[in-house]
């Protein structure tokens, strides 16, 4: 493998926790849940299987979901018992237990954990009616309500600070407890032996960010604009960013099946791209060799603006001679442009936000799955480790590899080993492991890879190879 809006915080808290609660009440498809009212930016969500992907408009979210937003990223989260949640930039956020059932009968709980960032929260009926059973954790005190509506703020030591909009709250510690009534805040600092203290402020949250693409118009009923507030006719909101066409970018891929002259081997490309309306990849040259999607299609495509991925199957070509691609098979990239202002130290773990699915060398088999991805970049030592797990064919693997990084691009190597062994699929003459990928985003906040993995089918060595795009 080669180269390379304070103002936000503005609400009128009791008529929305009672608009909330009589949704809630209307909309059984919410039982026991909690629906994504709005995202903006960069927000994903990993559930309780280590299975991470871009939070969305609509989808539902449930206990054992973390859900972390990016520097642009805000997200705006309905609870089935009215609660309301707008998680801020930068923020990570576990649902650690929640459950309502349509009614208050004493098994109602709404349990979540804020590690990072800031939050606004409206509760509902599990808050009002067993408050025991409500609770914020972050990582230095224990936030419980008597009240309605509050901030909280995660700072980067891990201090908490809290301010009440409405109702009472309660901010404790091993030190003891505060109340923080409306219009008041309390701090936790990093000493959880110390008892919380009164403050003064509230979050300190990053501005809205500027519409740096087109915009589309919201209609009546699209529920709330990037403040959390109902959007009116002729409001407008950033459209979902994609990639433009242009040269300059860094493509991670592989098309390893025809042997020793695979259309294209695993490794990292400089890429002068063409995508199409949605930010789908649809040809690129590499300065030597240009490849596109003549008719096929684009397998578990996803982008978020900073990075795209797919899985080409169908014709494609290479230099103007087609080739077909079967659905056993695929032409796996990752692309995005290469980072700016990288971080010259500081360790970074960047999470899985999607991934091609895992295909053979041979191809006799049908693609597998990626089941998880984590990345730790070490700027300081310009070193970076990569661990994976993946399945195929009945078999999972469990990867991992270390290597150095150069500027915005990086390798690593590794080994794999079988977790759950299937009949065909193996690692009987030892798993290799080898990643290629490059940073991208301002300050490397994206981090794109490809690998290969060497395996054995029924006592034939093979490979297995995917693409997969991750984010801090």
């Amino acid at each position: 493998m080669t180269h390379r809006d304070s103002n936000a915080f503005t609400l009128n808290s009791r008529g929305l926790m009672l608009a909330m609660i009589s949704a809630a009440f209307t909309n059984s498809a919410l039982a026991n849940t909690g629906r994504v009212d709005f995202t903006i930016g960069s927000v994903n969500v990993t559930d309780a299987s280590g299975r991470a992907q871009p939070l969305t408009r609509g989808a539902e979210v449930k206990s054992g979901d973390k859900i972390s937003s990016g520097s642009d990223g805000r997200a705006q989260i309905r609870f089935s018992d009215g609660a309301y949640v707008s998680l801020q930039p930068n923020t990570e956020f576990d649902i650690r237990e929640y459950r309502y059932s349509g009614k208050a009968d004493g098994n109602e709980s709404a349990l979540f954990g804020l590690f990072k960032g800031a939050l606004r929260t409206v509760t509902g009926i599990v808050g009002r009616v067993n408050r025991n059973k409500y609770q914020i954790t972050t990582p230095t005190a224990t936030i419980g309500i008597r009240g309605t509506g509050g901030l909280i703020q995660v700072n980067n030591d891990g201090s908490t600070l809290v301010t009440g909009t409405s109702g009472i709250w309660s901010l404790s510690n091993n030190g003891g407890s505060l109340d923080i009534p409306a219009g008041t805040a309390g701090f936790a600092g990093t000493n959880r032996n110390a008892p919380p203290q009164p403050a003064t402020g509230g979050p300190v949250i990053p501005p809205a960010q500027p519409a740096t693409a087109p915009v589309v118009t919201v209609v009546e009923g699209d529920v709330v604009n990037d403040q959390g507030n109902p959007a009116s006719i002729g409001s407008t909101v950033p459209a979902k960013p994609v990639l433009t066409s242009g040269p300059g970018y860094e493509l991670a891929g592989a098309e390893l099946t025809g042997g020793t002259a695979p259309l294209l081997a695993a490794a990292l490309y400089p890429a002068n791209a063409v995508f199409d309306a949605k930010g789908a990849l649809t040809s690129f040259s590499d300065g030597t060799n240009t490849y596109a999607l003549a008719s096929g299609t684009q397998n578990e495509f996803g982008t978020d603006g900073v990075l795209a991925w797919a899985r080409w199957t169908g014709v494609v070509s290479k230099n103007g001679t087609p080739t077909t691609i079967i659905a056993n098979d695929g032409l796996h990239y990752v692309i995005g442009a290469p980072a700016t202002s990288i971080p010259t130290s500081g360790i970074f773990t960047y999470n899985l936000i999607g991934a091609t699915a895992p295909t053979l060398q041979s191809a006799s088999l049908a693609p597998g799955v990626l089941n998880s991805a984590s990345l730790t970049g070490d700027f300081t030592n310009s070193t970076v480790t990569v661990n994976m797990s993946l399945s195929q064919a009945g078999t999972t693997f469990a990867m991992n590899a270390s290597g150095s990084i150069a500027s915005s691009t990086f390798v690593a190597t590794g080994s794999g080993t079988t977790t759950t062994l299937g009949p065909t699929l193996s690692c009987s003459t030892g798993c290799t492991m080898a990643v290629d990928g490059f940073f991208s985003g301002v300050g490397a906040t994206h981090a794109g890879l490809v690998y290969q993995m060497g395996v054995t089918q029924v006592g034939t060595p093979t490979s297995i190879t995917g693409t997969a795009a991750l984010a801090r």
